[in-house]
């Protein structure tokens, strides 16, 4: 069957990538012209979400120039009382969204343009000015979002509550760090998040009643109305938006008695998001839902009747089921593997397993929740046996979450691929798929492997020349850490991290996935230049997930919590661990690391920073000294150790201690040092006054060049 839409959708899409990748700009942030002294006026268009120190909202302004219906967040303090449907007059300080910090980084401006969403508003005052705005059905809907989750949350357990808020409408936001983790970890997260089984339920709920009342044709206008009305109350996810799409054409060709075909209904269902937004083929949520529908449309079929033919020779209804559920899970993930690994870098081998056992137990919860909801709404009755069973369902499903994420190659963590050999897996998954497509191409064949074995040899070389060395200065925000990558070795220093924000793992959601995406999955070195949290937490992630061959730390002043935390790590990934002080030297070929300090004294005035690190990276006639969080103390200590011999000080960069703090970088040390070039690993919009204008004074005073992550993000040398 001759598809032209689908070609249409095709076309559409690689324009829309393609003018992205030659830097065209849809919706164009820097037209966007804000003044933190105005007072604007703006609609709250969606019910809030409570962070750990804020609460969030999405505000549409109304205004005579071009912020005009244009879409904002506001961060608020927690004893606002805002709710949807509130006009507020406000103020406030505009915070531009950035793009990617790091190399191959999270680029929030981008995220933010799949929700067309224009940036943030930090707001301390607001008016209310009326209430009752906006949309009267979406009113309606938000309030019934909320009498769903005030209903969960009285008859649950708390963690099996936001765990039900979740699977039910797609709120993830009350479930546990922990939780999420699991389902993760589990390959369950789309359980997370409505799909088309939701729809489907919906269509069984409806039709089901359409049977009683004999209402055929009034019966589907109604269906269409409720997935509508449905898709609201999750949210309009890109993921759901698709998924509602599809249900109301199959609802709409059952209604004019026409062939459903899937693949016109995504074509359909995709240039409709596409034209409503181009940027949100760069939704994540988007591409996994899309990848999983044409994985089980490709392979379903095929691998059902494969693995019919080897296990199920013995006609078994329970063989069956099972085959079928295994040939899904198996269909759906075959497409998403290389989205997975290019935005989560993770491979999972329990994958069939968990989606066996939870799967069952996610359609009886949701049908389940959303039949007790409406009995409560309608009836106003608490039935709590059947609440008590929907807990116990609820609770099996973290259950069966946690023990698979436990389970060993539950999560593998893999370098970033190329978008090269994603569309090479592609091309084979086409022709596994359609072998009898090679027949039309047998005679160029032999040509099609020799230029596929050139470009696989090449393609590594046209996109990036080696290096001798390279050091990348990470922005891991309000932290340091520093990848130097020489003589095929990986040496990372310092790790960043927070313990202000429980919300935030930097490990994790930062320095993990930057060393992926540079292609490093094992470590040669770790350095710890101490142990302050905005030093050593980011690393314990990476020690964690990733093989680490060396660690090296002072031998002096480090007894502490964190300290003890890290080496218990440490001991038990059996990690070689290196104590090193004033004089020792790691030799890696034609390089070096030269430790200058501490040396066998203590100094007794803070403790962590004043006895951290300072050590030489030298690579023939290029050198770098970091330095930790030394302050004037130390500083002092360093040049009474080397007055007789300055030269050891000297270096072509500098890593600015203490983030620019006024503690350190004192006027004798920075001339002692006569970098070129200083660094400065800090936070943007940092609390602490990082970097201090006296430091950036004096730093300039010895014509030194100054880059700092707050303004530029990582910072990259080669030679």
């Amino acid at each position: 069957m001759n598809r032209p839409i689908c070609v249409i959708a095709i076309i559409y899409i690689l324009i829309i990538v393609g003018l992205h990748n030659l830097s065209v700009v849809f919706l164009d942030y820097n037209k966007v012209n804000i003044d933190s002294n105005k007072q604007y006026i703006g609609i709250i268009v969606d019910e809030k979400e409570e962070k750990e120190y804020k609460n969030v909202y999405i505000i549409e302004i109304k205004s005579k120039d071009n912020l005009n219906n244009k879409r904002f967040i506001i961060n608020l303090k927690k004893d606002n009382k805002l709710e949807y449907g509130d006009k507020i007059s406000f103020s406030g300080e505009y915070i531009k969204p950035d793009g990617k910090r790091n190399y191959g980084g999270f680029d929030y401006s981008l995220y933010l343009k799949t929700q067309k969403i224009y940036g943030t508003f930090d707001i301390e005052n607001y008016k209310i000015i009326s209430k009752e705005n906006g949309s009267k059905i979406q009113k309606y809907i938000v309030q019934f979002k909320n009498y769903v989750k005030k209903t969960l949350r009285k008859n649950l357990e708390k963690d099996e509550a936001e765990l039900g808020i979740g699977i039910a409408i797609g709120d993830r936001s009350g479930i546990s760090k922990e939780i999420e983790n699991d389902f993760k970890n589990s390959n369950l997260t789309h359980m997370l998040a409505v799909s088309g089984s939701h729809f489907t339920y919906i269509i069984l709920a409806v039709g089901y009643v359409n049977k009683i009342i004999k209402r055929n044709k009034m019966g589907k206008v109604i269906m269409i109305i409720v997935i509508i009305l449905f898709m609201n109350l999750t949210g309009n996810t890109a993921s759901v938006v698709r998924s509602g799409i599809m249900a109301i054409m199959m609802v709409l060709a059952s209604l004019f008695h026409r062939r459903v075909d899937i693949w016109t209904s995504m074509a359909v269902a995709i240039i409709f998001q596409l034209i409503s937004n181009p940027y949100i083929i760069f939704d994540v949520g988007l591409q996994l839902s899309y990848g999983g529908v044409i994985g089980i449309v490709l392979f379903n079929e095929k691998l059902t009747e494969l693995f019919t033919k080897y296990f199920n020779k013995k006609e078994s209804k329970l063989k069956r089921n099972l085959i079928t559920a295994i040939s899904v899970t198996i269909s759906a993930n075959i497409i998403i593997i290389p989205i997975m690994l290019l935005n989560f870098n993770t491979f999972s081998f329990s994958f069939v397993i968990s989606n066996l056992l939870a799967g069952p137990l996610l359609g009886i919860a949701v049908i389940a929740i959303f039949a007790l909801i409406f009995i409560s709404f309608i009836l106003g009755e608490i039935l709590e046996p059947a609440w008590m069973i929907i807990n116990f369902i609820i609770k099996l499903l973290i259950g069966i979450a946690h023990y698979c994420a436990d389970m060993p190659l539950s999560k593998i963590y893999l370098p970033t691929p190329n978008l090269f050999l994603a569309c090479m897996f592609y091309i084979c998954l086409f022709f596994i798929r359609f072998p009898e497509k090679i027949k039309k191409v047998k005679r160029l064949l032999p040509s099609m492997m020799i230029v596929i074995i050139i470009l696989n040899l090449t393609f590594p070389i046209l996109t990036s020349r080696k290096k001798d060395l390279s050091i990348n200065f990470i922005d891991v925000g309000q932290g340091d850490s520093t990848l130097i990558r020489v003589n095929n070795k990986n040496i990372l220093i310092d790790g960043g991290g927070s313990s202000y924000s429980s919300e935030l793992d930097v490990g994790e959601m930062t320095l993990l996935p930057y060393l992926l995406d540079r292609g490093i999955i094992s470590l040669d070195y770790v350095i710890v230049s101490h142990f302050d949290s905005d030093h050593y937490q980011g690393l314990m992630y990476v020690i964690e997930n990733i093989k680490v061959k060396n660690v090296v730390i002072s031998s002096l002043g480090q007894e502490s919590n964190e300290f003890r935390e890290f080496m218990e790590l440490v001991n038990k990934k059996n990690i070689n661990t290196l104590n090193v002080k004033k004089g020792d030297v790691l030799k890696i070929k034609n390089a070096s690391i030269e430790i200058l300090y501490p040396d066998n004294e203590l100094i007794n005035d803070n403790v962590k920073n004043n006895n951290a690190l300072v050590f030489k990276f030298i690579w023939k006639d290029f050198s770098m000294l970091f330095t930790g969080d030394i302050e004037k103390l130390a500083e002092e200590k360093i040049l009474k150790l080397y007055e007789n011999n300055l030269e050891k000080l000297r270096c072509t960069v500098l890593k600015v201690a203490h983030h620019g703090s006024k503690t350190s970088s004192t006027q004798r040390f920075l001339e002692a040092v006569s970098p070129k070039i200083a660094l400065i690993g800090v936070g943007k919009n940092n609390n602490f006054g990082h970097p201090n204008e006296g430091v950036i004074r004096r730093l300039k005073d010895i014509n030194c060049k100054i880059y700092r992550t707050d303004e530029r993000g990582e910072i990259c040398f080669e030679h």
